[in-house]
């Protein structure tokens, strides 16, 4: 018995029971008694390609097969986007309770991974929008496919091209043409993905405006660049940055969560700190006849960041012995203070020449020489670059990332004596040390707060050098003070 045998057997069962085709299969797909059968596990596991035959068949409702379709992806689409704009999914943010942590672990690209993971349809769908050009279903019939394809890989490659300059990269790279092909194919990739984060991202908020992880972080960076206050606003109406008052707000909890680290680092008294002075041009948009007041402000910058490598509070009690020693004590006999200079410091690492007659400084001269050629030299010399070893090491000191705070700009001009001295004082009282006569209430309970009484005694009369110069050093444009030496 051939199939069409088969079948016709099957449409007379049908005709002599009186159950049409369709209401055989929905029965057989939606009764809980056929859910294990084998006949529809077969119809599950072929419903691709009878969609696809009931689609495309002549006697078929274009119109009613594609709002079918339509309905399913827009079901789909939502169940997804609810997905990402959840709760649970991590996506919100709060401007609220921003904090530096947030902004250093946001990573656009574990953002994407995140939002392809729970929502798959909705990623390989924008995949597809953003890609479209280079879609089968958009071809031109009148050309060939080879035609075609080869005026589409010209315009990309020009594209990419065009959008960074690539081709230096890859001189100085030494990569052969192949290899810059994948860098343009990478970099392309990676600028779809953002697209996507981005449209995702829209869609996240516009269901949950409590999801604006990317558009908070956006926002703040649109405020570090000075960003018109216009420009943000449209941008937080078109759903990619948050509006105004919340940067605002975002900056408002930075500040605070800065102001307590800067304290809680200086209270330490193993911080180092550093500042320098930047002027501000304070221009006036509209000006008056005679009018002669200079715009220009004058600014000092901080820095805080504390010692590593295990320095400890007992390591820097060394004041007394500095000050005692110091040229710069009025109270002791000059010829009893230590002398010394910048050659002292070459007897740390005596140096002696090798069998070459080659001193450590000939020999770092000649590595760095070679590491130039291998790197930036012409091409052929690429092929040495695994046999340059690493330079001969002296001392090595551990590699070790550093925290950095910036501390509150200053309205002080370190110029003069008298503004390095203010900048240090206030850079200190950002840090939590102050001077106990400038407490208002001395009855606070604050049973670590550092004094200026911890520090040698500091006449205000007198310049910024009478302090051991372990303590600080100065300068009219830029100064870094190390840590506090603390007396005996």
């Amino acid at each position: 018995m051939t199939t069409t045998d088969q079948v016709d057997a099957l449409l007379e069962a049908f005709d002599l029971v009186g159950i049409s085709a369709s209401e055989f299969l929905v029965e057989l797909l939606t009764n809980p008694h056929y859910t294990t059968h084998e006949n529809t596990i077969n119809l599950r596991s072929c419903s691709p390609c009878i969609i696809k035959l009931l689609t495309g068949h002549p006697e078929a409702s274009t119109g009613g097969a594609l709002k079918w379709a339509s309905d399913i992806m827009k079901h789909r689409c939502a169940l997804e986007i609810q997905e990402l704009s959840a709760k649970k999914s991590g996506y919100h943010f709060s401007v609220l309770h921003a904090s530096v942590e947030q902004l250093e672990e946001f990573d656009i690209e574990e953002l994407g991974g995140g939002m392809q993971q729970r929502a798959p349809f909705l990623w390989d769908m924008l995949d597809v929008l953003l890609s479209a050009r280079r879609s089968s279903n958009r071809r031109d019939p009148h050309k060939s496919l080879d035609d075609q394809g080869n005026d589409d890989d010209d315009d990309e490659a020009q594209y990419w091209e065009e959008l960074g300059d690539l081709e230096l990269e890859e001189v100085m790279d030494g990569l052969a043409p192949d290899a810059k092909q994948n860098r343009m194919i990478a970099h392309k990739n990676k600028l779809i993905m953002i697209k996507k984060v981005i449209i995702l991202s829209i869609l996240m908020q516009s269901s949950n405006r409590n999801t604006n992880a990317l558009q908070s972080i956006f926002g703040i960076f649109l405020q570090s660049m000075h960003t018109p206050q216009r420009v943000i606003e449209t941008l937080s109406r078109m759903g990619v940055s948050v509006s105004v008052h919340a940067i605002n707000a975002a900056i408002t909890s930075l500040s605070a969560e800065s102001h307590h680290a800067i304290r809680a680092l200086g209270q330490t008294l193993l911080a180092a700190y550093a500042y320098d002075n930047f002027d501000v041009d304070l221009k006036k948009t509209v000006h008056t006849v005679g009018e002669s007041e200079d715009t220009l402000i004058h600014l000092t910058s901080g820095l805080l960041f504390p010692l590593q490598h295990g320095v400890t509070r007992e390591d820097l009690r060394c004041s007394s012995t500095l000050w005692e020693n110091s040229p710069l004590n009025l109270h002791i006999n000059a010829s009893m203070a230590m002398k010394g200079g910048w050659k002292d410091l070459l007897r740390l690492h005596p140096d002696s020449l090798d069998a070459t007659g080659l001193s450590r400084r000939d020999r770092f001269n000649s590595w760095k020489m070679l590491s130039d050629l291998v790197n930036f030299g012409p091409l052929y010399f690429r092929q040495f670059k695994d046999r340059l070893d690493n330079p001969e090491t002296v001392e090595a000191i551990p590699v070790i990332k550093t925290p950095i705070l910036a501390a509150r700009a200053m309205h002080v001009c370190n110029s003069t004596v008298s503004g390095n001295i203010r900048s240090v004082v206030e850079l200190l009282h950002q840090g939590g040390i102050e001077d106990p006569a400038d407490i208002a209430d001395p009855d606070t309970d604050m049973p670590d707060m550092p004094l200026m009484s911890s520090l040698p005694p500091l006449s205000r009369s007198h310049s910024i050098s009478s302090i051991p110069p372990s303590s600080w050093s100065s300068s009219p444009s830029c100064s870094v003070s190390g840590a506090i030496p603390t007396p005996h």
